[in-house]
């Protein structure tokens, strides 16, 4: 009987909770005690419901700020200058998505990451998602941070996956003299207005989900589908372990199905680095290589057998760090 219905509970507090905390306030909890076994979703896969407080308490991310500066541990001995990656996530993410990469970058490599929330994500989740409001995220952060940090556009690479690096094509463009390259990630289909019918209709998927399914829901299909991958690393430190913000999925469809990166590739004055798995949909990646207007740095590597979530599986992230610190340096010798 309906009157006997079972009333979900908060997980950690054990407090009954609304209909939209139940929906919205999800993750699959990360015990950073035992890292290996709590980072393996074949073992640690069960999305649990929360208040909004303890979801903030529970999650990886830190709700205290919006954005976070990974340092190097010790100054370079050489005389090069410090390079700041700033680290842009994929769609219902967050910043805490590039944190481990951002800190191997920092003890080994020598580099400075900046990792932000987008609008509609994170702890930005209740800021409206548009293209510009995703600009604008990018260049408060650089704003706030270009005196103490003597940021510069040499010295300063964006990065940006999948959605991060289909908005980052429109960011970039508008902020263009802030940047001197980009590292773009998964975004090697073509999703804008002239799309093939294939992503039209994968879009038009992702729309209808979003109406019919809680945040709660998409998240726990996204892991579904995430399991099934190779992905291997830190998943659920990174991830699920954060919580993932659909909320604004209907505007995450818009704002991808409105970039036409061909707009924009010609008009960038720096090289791109470009990233793709083997298994992914990539029918505009050699479009993309060949608009870029500096050809010299300017490069694609597919890794073999690596998917959408490539950049979490063991056996590429390391080689991809490689790639990017010798990105970074091949600027400062520029």
């Amino acid at each position: 009987m309906m009157g006997c219905m079972k009333p979900k509970v908060c997980h950690k507090s054990g407090d009954i909770l609304t209909s939209e905390e139940a929906g919205r306030y999800a993750l699959v909890p990360f015990d950073p005690s035992n890292p290996d076994e709590s980072n393996d979703l074949k073992k640690n896969n069960t999305v649990y419901s929360y208040t909004k407080k303890c979801f903030e308490e529970v999650s990886t991310l830190d709700f205290s700020r919006t954005y976070d500066i990974v340092e190097p541990a010790t100054t370079p001995s050489s005389s090069l200058p410090i390079m700041t990656f700033v680290m842009v996530h994929g769609g219902g993410a967050s910043r805490q998505m590039f944190q481990q990469h951002a800190k191997i970058l920092a003890e080994k490599k020598g580099h400075r990451s900046i990792l932000l929330d987008l609008p509609g994500h994170g702890t930005l989740a209740d800021t409206k998602l548009t293209l510009d409001s995703c600009a604008e995220t990018v260049k408060s952060v650089l704003d706030e941070n270009q005196e103490s940090l003597k940021l510069t556009k040499a010295n300063t690479i964006y990065v940006g996956a999948s959605f991060g690096a289909y908005t980052g094509f429109y960011t970039l463009d508008k902020l263009k003299d802030r940047f001197g390259g980009a590292v773009m990630m998964d975004c090697g289909q073509n999703v804008g207005p002239d799309c093939s019918w294939k992503a039209s209709a994968g879009l038009w998927f992702l729309k209808l989900l979003s109406k019919n399914m809680s945040n709660a829901g998409l998240m726990s299909t996204f892991k579904d589908v995430t399991a099934k991958s190779p992905a291997d690393w830190k998943l659920v430190e990174s991830t699920f372990g954060a919580g993932m913000f659909f909320d604004s999925a209907v505007d995450q469809v818009h704002v991808l199905h409105s970039v036409k990166p061909a707009d924009h590739i010609p008009n960038l004055d720096f090289p791109i680095l470009f990233f793709n798995g083997s298994e992914d949909y990539r029918d505009s990646e050699d479009k993309w290589l060949s608009l870029c207007k500096v050809r010299e740095g300017s490069s694609l590597k597919v890794f073999e057998g690596g998917d959408h979530f490539f950049c979490h599986d063991s056996r590429f992230v390391f080689e991809m760090l490689d790639m990017m610190d010798k990105f970074a340096k091949d600027r400062i010798a520029a």
